[in-house]
């Protein structure tokens, strides 16, 4: 399959062209045992389980009692089956739209972060060149839909909802570190109790003493490097005061 057919397949496959449920279009054979949708189901819940890396399929295949290849009369390949893995996610996850636009764009990036917590594994695709199916797209719409009101250029509006976007994938990429971490068995004051004391000992104080002081306020504090809660609430709250200045909104 060239990537040419490969595109094209995904796109039917995302809007489910041109019948919905089924095997891939066009292939010949008996009648499907599982429907599209359930195969995407069982991934995101075995990427949930055990990590993208576990997404095989052939693990694919065996989770829903199918032969390793037959599961690509269902999808192509992996990197389409990725793709609707994306799109289901966020059909799970509506945008939440009411009231005032900031309390509407907080509610938006809570819901986002929520989101990457769940499913760890959606930080390891690649957002770019991503084909948007018709769940992305309806969570686009309605993230835009916050802001319509509000006088901008379109570039503007993309940029918005780029800009939480971009913030929220970083913090869920701290948090989910930070959850990582703590399952190693060494909890974060265990961790500071040793890393401190040992920092301490060999770092000059005159030659980082801005660093020194603000990094052992910080320690003393969360007992751990930081808190990516706190840090969530934080820059949230400082992301959309620059929008209501700039914008003028409330």
């Amino acid at each position: 399959m060239t990537a040419e057919d490969e595109a094209r397949m995904l796109v039917r496959l995302l809007w489910r062209d041109p019948d919905p449920g089924t095997a891939v279009a066009g292939r010949r054979g008996p009648k499907p045992r599982v429907s599209v949708d359930e195969v995407v189901t069982s991934a995101i819940g075995l990427a949930d389980a055990e990590g993208l890396a576990a997404v095989s399929m052939r693990a694919l295949a065996a989770r829903l009692g199918l032969g390793p290849m037959s599961l690509y009369t269902y999808v192509p390949t992996r990197d389409v089956l990725l793709a609707l893995m994306v799109d289901q996610v966020a059909a799970d996850t509506p945008v939440p739209v009411a009231g005032a636009v900031l309390e509407s764009l907080d509610a938006m990036a809570r819901v986002l972060r929520e989101e990457y917590l769940a499913h760890p594994w959606l930080l390891e695709v690649s957002q770019w060149r991503q084909v948007l199916g018709p769940h992305r797209l309806q969570r686009y719409e309605s993230q835009l839909q916050i802001i319509e009101s509000v006088p901008m250029s379109d570039l503007a509006r993309d940029h918005v909802i780029g800009a939480l976007a971009a913030f929220v994938i970083g913090n869920a990429r701290e948090s989910i570190g930070a959850r990582t971490a703590a399952d190693s068995g060494l909890t974060d004051e265990d961790w500071w109790a040793v890393v401190g004391p040992a920092l301490t000992s060999v770092m000059p104080p005159d030659r980082f003493p801005l660093s020194g002081r603000v990094g052992t306020a910080v320690g003393e504090h969360y007992r751990a490097p930081r808190d990516p809660d706190n840090g969530f609430d934080f820059g949230l709250a400082r992301l959309l005061d620059g929008l209501r200045s700039t914008l003028g909104v409330h």
